[in-house]
């Protein structure tokens, strides 16, 4: 279970997350967000932390100049692999040598499976957690 304070309204997580909202809407209305979280027919979508990790990763992938619909691809793999991997402390997306990209969960840093992938885009998910921690305490804690 995932932490209450990371249970954001989608405008504030796209706000966190460094990603523009209008884009983001695009890329939903494309299909090309399948992991967008929801609730009940009318109820407003809600980001827990899994969530929010990676919308922070589409927000990332569209720097570096991936579109919309791959980004969001890409970072609902991650969010995939960071659900059945909590404690996961990284994720590349690596190119394969028959050209193929795959997305790599690492639990241990000291032995990263992707560094034998020489050309691969690395998130480091425990920095990541430790960036996103003071902006929800900030907009979770009541002054």
């Amino acid at each position: 279970m995932t932490s209450a304070r990371f249970d954001l309204a989608i405008a504030e997580a796209c706000r966190i997350a460094q990603v523009p909202l209008e884009e983001f809407v695009s890329t939903v209305m494309a299909g090309g967000y399948p992991c967008l979280p929801g609730v009940a027919p009318g109820s407003p979508r809600r980001f827990d932390e899994t969530d929010l990790l990676a919308l922070y990763i589409y927000g990332r992938l569209l720097a570096f100049g991936f579109g919309g619909l791959r980004a969001g691809e890409y970072a609902c793999r991650a969010h995939a692999g960071l659900r059945a991997e909590p404690r996961a402390q990284s994720i590349s997306i690596a190119l394969t040598s028959d050209g193929g990209k795959r997305v790599v969960i690492e639990q241990d840093l000291q032995r990263p499976a992707a560094a034998m992938l020489p050309e691969r885009i690395h998130f480091d998910i425990a920095a990541i957690r430790r960036q996103l921690q003071p902006v929800e305490r900030s907009t979770a804690e009541p002054a």
